[in-house]
């Protein structure tokens, strides 16, 4: 049996995080916004690395950047280096407990953050710093939240792949 999920579930949770990433939300909860793209992406990356791959998260990234209004490329070379990274480091986080392997990935999403702080910096954007930094502790309160829903909506679609 193919325990990898179908590719409409990847690219449906893709387009969720983007959704979700896009919300207007008053400055208090943006404030505790999680990273939703990168959190994704990662996701995918440590649970099938090889179909998913770093073209996904290129594409991904410019996506984002077309959405967002950014500078076209920033996401894309942020989401690409984290995803890099995270597919490198995955058999190493595959040995700690979920809150540790969080935390340790929060270094990922900590680097992409700072890369779009830099990014911004560079080309003249000015960003509200807490709104900046704050989304790394909730992305990373959130990486057990998602593992857990994630693990638990593959499982499913692997018994009945007709049901996403």
């Amino acid at each position: 049996m193919n325990d990898s999920p179908p590719r409409a579930f990847i690219a449906l949770s893709l387009l969720a995080a983007m959704v979700l990433q896009l919300f207007e939300l008053p400055y208090a909860l943006g404030l505790l916004r999680p990273l939703w793209v990168p959190l994704v992406l990662v996701y995918w990356a440590m649970a099938i690395p090889r179909p998913f791959g770093l073209l996904t998260a290129w594409f991904t990234g410019l996506c984002l950047d077309v959405l967002v209004g950014s500078v076209l490329g920033q996401h894309a070379l942020g989401l690409t280096i984290i995803v890099f990274l995270a597919i490198g480091l995955r058999g190493w986080l595959a040995l700690f407990p979920i809150w540790q392997e969080a935390a340790l990935l929060g270094a990922l999403w900590l680097l992409y953050t700072f890369l779009m702080f830099w990014i911004d910096g560079a080309t003249g954007h000015q960003a509200d710093t807490w709104l900046q930094w704050t989304p790394v502790v909730t992305t990373g309160l959130c990486w057990p939240l998602l593992v857990g829903l994630m693990n638990s909506l593959r499982r499913r679609t692997a018994h009945d792949p007709l049901h996403l």
